[in-house]
């Protein structure tokens, strides 16, 4: 069961996008040749924030919006961080190492409470899903 993760747009992203424009348009309405110039690189700026920012996370089947973290471990704490997501239970200790980063676990966070976790393991170049998309505890 291959379940979608799709990037979405916030309404934190929306509000930013908006009070970014709104900042722009009220440079560009002083009528000072500089303001305008200045006003119209922070509308364009706006505009290209509302295009690009989504910070979101909507997975295939849930309603709520959900928030991405990413934890890397080292190669010995693969089998543990993998038999616990596959008994759908969470790792409670998330110490990042910086040596040796083969494992990523991403972990989606809904408000309610709700997690997923995927696991990965470094292959030269690039991450492999080890487990897919799972709901844990």
């Amino acid at each position: 069961m291959n379940k979608k993760i799709a990037k979405v747009r916030t309404t934190a992203d929306m509000i930013i996008s908006l009070v970014v424009l709104l900042a722009g348009a009220a440079c560009f309405a002083v009528r000072s040749t500089g303001m305008m110039i200045l006003g119209g690189v922070v509308i364009l700026t706006g505009l290209v924030l509302l295009f690009m920012l989504k910070n979101g996370y909507k997975i295939e089947g849930q309603k709520e919006l959900f928030k991405k973290k990413e934890h890397f471990f080292p190669e010995t704490r693969f089998d543990a961080i993998y038999s616990e997501i596959e008994a759908g239970r969470m790792i409670t200790d998330f110490k990042d190492e910086d040596k040796a980063i083969v494992v990523r676990l991403d972990v989606y966070t809904s408000q309610s409470g709700k997690r997923f976790a995927e696991l990965y393991k470094y292959v030269p170049y690039d991450y492999k899903k080890q487990v897919e998309l799972k709901e844990v505890l």
